[in-house]
């Protein structure tokens, strides 16, 4: 073994140089290690410990332990040395196995440099056996085994040059290397090198190798940072495929799914459209006398309170005409019910060509009929009483020939009943036929009440009685609040209060009305009440009316006359005290319920 003196002044250049080349190994070796544990190559490792192995073995061969460890080492850093080279060369082995691992041909020659390399470990082995013979041994094999190992990765690094590997030439240059390493050591032992020559060259030889080894990981390194690089942008790029392939999916679905809400819109939108229909409809019908097309007495009722209340509030004037045709049983017996009803159908056809938008006709029963003429005195009425019975007087009816018609007029007095004002134009007709038909008369002014007129707010008022409830405290209380929140509204219009609290009462009403509406509508479901689908329609009509009503109290457009008749006839007696009395039965004991 090579071993350098103690430490005297002229030895510190070969020192130093000595030091400088087992640190670059070991530097060289740690990148390796450290770069391995981020790209997780096994060569890189591989090559990490064969730096270590290498600077250590050269730390013990060329003495440079002996001043680094304790004297009593010294006996064991030159055998030490012989089992670092042999395990030096074992993971060279290794290493240029992994770098050449796409060369076919080096493969082929991998099993037997392992066996050679296991086989130069194990001897190595014996040189730590403390008996000279059994270390010359080793020292002979090792120096047999060696270049046959380094000579087999020379081989390997040929091939897969042939091949055209490009890692193959810094193989080639490492392998080269550790024969000069093996040749110094060999002419060394022979006395055909001196010691300082045999330093020299194997100092050349190691910086050559860790130089070539330093650049072969280098690119490596590079290389597979690349590879991880590119397999991360591949990855990436087939996530953003996926990731668009997905969105275009669902937005295909999204679309799919708005063009499914838009159809279910549509349909939703056609059927509130046949639905509105329909309501209108059976509004009609409901309010319409269905043989002539009049209106009936419910929707008479419905208009006419309205323009009483006028009447009071604004001294509007509003009229009434009581009709009836002579001698109409005298049609029916003598060309039958049929042409009778043909008979009243053309009366009102050639009446209504004679009324205002404003008129209305209203059938009264059997043959009997009255207009409503909104706006009009009692003189007005005459008038146009004495038109309508002249133009049916001079009408030919077809089967029948001529038919006359009786009439009587009056004007609404302030202060007088409906009902008192309807007797006060019967009564008038009655004159007419008992003068004898066909002519008009006016109502006679000394029967029209002498009451005084009640004050506005009197007429308006809406009050709550026990005879309305259900028997639902629930159902009674909203009910209950219904009726002050109406009567409050209707007596600030009365008052003219301003536009801003109609309307923030007007909302107050809309909201209670919607809340109890809903309350109501669940717990009739509890209850599973027959005709509840029917009763969220009225509902539905109820509120779509009012909201139409807020609209044109925000917009300057309040019609007195359809707030009035909207709270009294729609919401409460159509409704409160009409369309939900036919639940009340639900809340009552079965004994209550049955008598």
């Amino acid at each position: 073994m090579i071993q350098l003196p103690a430490a005297s002044p002229p030895d510190l250049i070969p020192l130093a140089i000595q030091a400088f080349l087992a640190g670059l190994l070991v530097a060289l070796a740690l990148l390796s290690v450290l770069a391995n544990r981020a790209l997780r190559d096994r060569a890189l490792r591989s090559a990490g410990y064969f730096g270590l192995t290498v600077a250590a073995a050269w730390a013990a061969f060329s003495g440079l332990a002996n001043i680094l460890l304790p004297d009593a080492l010294d006996p064991l850093t030159h055998r030490a040395s012989l089992v670092l080279g042999a395990l030096s060369l074992a993971l060279w082995a290794r290493v240029e196995a992994d770098l050449l691992a796409d060369s076919p041909a080096a493969r082929d020659l991998v099993p037997i440099q392992r066996r050679v390399g296991l086989s130069a470990l194990t001897i190595a082995l014996l040189a730590l056996v403390p008996w000279a013979p059994a270390h010359d041994l080793a020292e002979l094999v090792m120096g047999l085994l060696a270049p046959a190992l380094a000579g087999l990765t020379l081989l390997a690094g040929l091939r897969a040059r042939r091949e055209g590997l490009a890692s193959a030439n810094g193989v080639l240059v490492v392998t080269l290397a550790l024969l000069v390493c093996c040749a110094a050591l060999w002419l060394r032992a022979a006395d055909w090198l001196g010691t300082v020559a045999s330093l020299a060259t194997l100092q050349a030889a190691l910086l050559v190798l860790a130089t070539t080894m330093g650049w072969a990981m280098l690119d490596r390194m590079t290389a597979l940072r690349r590879a991880t690089d590119a397999v991360q942008l591949a990855a990436a790029e087939r996530q953003a495929e996926e990731l668009e392939a997905l969105v275009t999916e669902r937005n295909a679905e999204l679309s799919t799914r708005l063009g499914e809400l838009d159809e279910a819109r549509q349909d939703a939108e056609e059927a509130n459209r046949g639905l509105q229909q329909a309501l209108l409809e059976l509004e009609k019908a409901a309010s319409t006398d269905c043989l002539t097309g009049a209106w009936n007495r419910r929707r008479f009722e419905e208009s006419i309170l309205p323009e009483i209340a006028l009447a009071h509030r604004l001294r509007r004037p509003v009229a009434l005409i009581m009709l009836d045709l002579d001698h109409f049983k005298r049609v029916n017996d003598t060309h039958g019910h049929g042409v009778g009803d043909m008979v009243l159908v053309d009366t009102t056809k050639v009446i209504r060509l004679h009324l205002r938008a404003s008129d209305a006709l209203i059938r009264w029963g059997g043959e009997e009929f009255l207009v409503m003429a909104p706006g009009t005195r009692e003189d007005g009425a005459l008038a146009l009483a004495e038109k309508l019975r002249a133009a049916v007087a001079t009408y030919a009816f077809p089967g029948v020939g001529q038919v006359t018609m009786s009439l009587g007029v009056s004007e609404y007095a302030v202060g007088e009943g409906l009902s008192d004002w309807i007797e006060r134009t019967d009564q008038a007709l009655y004159l007419a036929k008992h003068q004898g038909r066909n002519r008009v008369v006016a109502a006679d002014p000394s029967t029209q009440s002498q009451a005084t007129a009640p004050p506005e707010h009197a007429l308006l008022e809406l009050t709550w009685e026990d005879g309305y409830a259900c028997g639902n405290a629930l159902i009674d209380s909203q009910h209950e609040r219904l009726f002050r929140l109406a009567g409050s509204l209707l007596t600030s219009v009365t008052e003219e209060d301003p536009i801003t609290e109609v309307s923030l009462r007007l909302e107050t009403l809309l909201a209670h009305t919607a809340k109890h509406f809903h309350d109501e509508e669940a717990l009739l479901l509890e209850l599973d009440y027959p005709e509840l689908e029917t009763h969220q329609i009225v509902h539905a009509a109820l509120l779509t009316k009012a909201r139409r009503i807020q609209r044109d109290v925000l917009i300057g457009q309040m019609d007195f006359g359809q707030l009035l008749a909207f709270l009294t006839m729609d919401l409460v007696k159509g409704h409160i005290l009409g369309e939900d009395r036919n639940f009340f039965d639900l809340f009552r004991p079965p004994s209550e319920g049955t008598t």
